[in-house]
């Protein structure tokens, strides 16, 4: 009797208590040859922030997950929809794979995205340049080649 006792509660707890519910919503940075940049995802919403002219920090913009890719719009200068595969790969690391070619069907450019603590304010504020520029520094992330 003990030892179905001791095996319904570790089942239990084995189905309720380990789910492996992937969320996206956080704070990612990311490091795209040599440039830092910082992805913010937050219910069906993302934003990014970089040192680029372009992008600087960019307005929310509305995402649409559909099985495993991520479909959006393009931040910087020139906004185009896009798409990536999601891939979980491990403890708050995801990956994304953008297509070399749009027309082909072929995923090829990969892009690893860390998540980093998410307690700071995404705004445009001087305090939160500083903590972005001491993030940056500690990735390590230099344009020199």
């Amino acid at each position: 009797m003990r030892l179905k006792f001791h095996t319904v509660v570790l089942i239990s707890s084995l189905l309720f208590s380990c789910q492996n519910e992937h969320k996206l919503d956080g704070n990612y940075s990311i490091c795209i040859d040599g440039q830092y940049a910082e992805v913010y995802f937050k219910r069906g919403f993302m934003r990014m922030a970089s040192e680029n002219e372009w992008v600087r920090l960019s307005e929310w913009r509305k995402i649409e997950i559909l099985n495993d890719t991520l479909y959006f719009e393009t931040f910087g200068e020139w906004r185009d929809n896009a798409r990536a595969k999601i891939k979980y790969i491990g403890w708050n690391r995801i990956e994304l794979k953008f297509p070399e070619n749009i027309k082909d069907k072929q995923f090829g450019i990969t892009q690893r995205l860390e998540r980093i603590k998410s307690d700071f304010d995404v705004n445009e504020s001087e305090e939160f340049w500083t903590e972005f520029k001491t993030r940056k520094n500690s990735m390590k992330c230099n344009s020199e080649k």
